[in-house]
């Protein structure tokens, strides 16, 4: 797991309530990581692995600090070092928005 998702703060901080996250917060997210999925699954590693960095920018700063936010950013990791394995990178990349969407 690499460390730069680990911070010090994250680790002591309460999980934040999906309806607490701005909803902008959280459709952003939702569009970059379901586009990163699709993008994994048609071999577009490259627009895959932009996409993926761009969602784990945006939980870093957008995403209050807690459960959640490390959640989604260690899934934006690892759906990015899965790829090229369409599948997998696809799975995390749905692992990831799991955590912003509504249910």
């Amino acid at each position: 797991m690499p460390t730069d998702v680990d911070g010090p703060d994250d680790a002591a901080a309460d999980a934040t309530p999906l309806e607490d996250v701005p909803h902008d917060v959280r459709a952003a997210l939702t569009q970059l990581l379901a586009e990163a999925q699709t993008a994994a699954r048609a071999d577009e590693t490259e627009t895959a692995t932009a996409l993926l960095e761009t969602a784990e920018t945006v939980a870093t700063n957008k995403l209050p600090p807690g459960d959640r936010r490390d959640r989604v950013r260690r899934g934006c990791v690892a759906a990015a070092d899965a790829l090229p394995d369409a599948a997998l990178a696809a799975a995390y990349a749905e692992a990831a928005r799991s955590y912003v969407v509504e249910e």
